[in-house]
C-alpha cells in the first residue's frame, strides 16, 4: 500500500511542479522579479509539498479502499 502510494505520488508531484513552477516562469517571465526565489529553489519546493501531500491522498485513498 505504501510502495503503491509512494510510486502514484511521483507523477502528481512532477505535474504540479512543471505546471506551477516551470511554465508560468517561463512563459509569464515578466511577472516573476527579483523578490521571488531561484527557479530551482521554488521547483524543489513544488516537488517536496506538492509529493507528500499528494502521498497523503494516495495514502488515504488506498487506506479506505483496502478496508471495504
Amino acid at each position: 500500500m505504501i510502495k503503491k502510494s509512494l510510486k502514484s505520488a511521483i507523477g502528481v508531484s512532477l505535474g504540479v511542479t512543471i505546471g506551477g513552477c516551470v511554465l508560468p516562469r517561463i512563459f509569464f517571465s515578466n511577472l516573476y522579479n527579483n523578490t521571488w526565489p531561484p527557479i530551482w529553489q521554488q521547483a524543489i519546493l513544488y516537488f517536496i509539498a506538492g509529493y507528500a501531500v499528494s502521498f497523503l491522498v494516495y495514502l488515504i485513498i488506498n487506506w479506505i479502499k483496502s478496508k471495504k
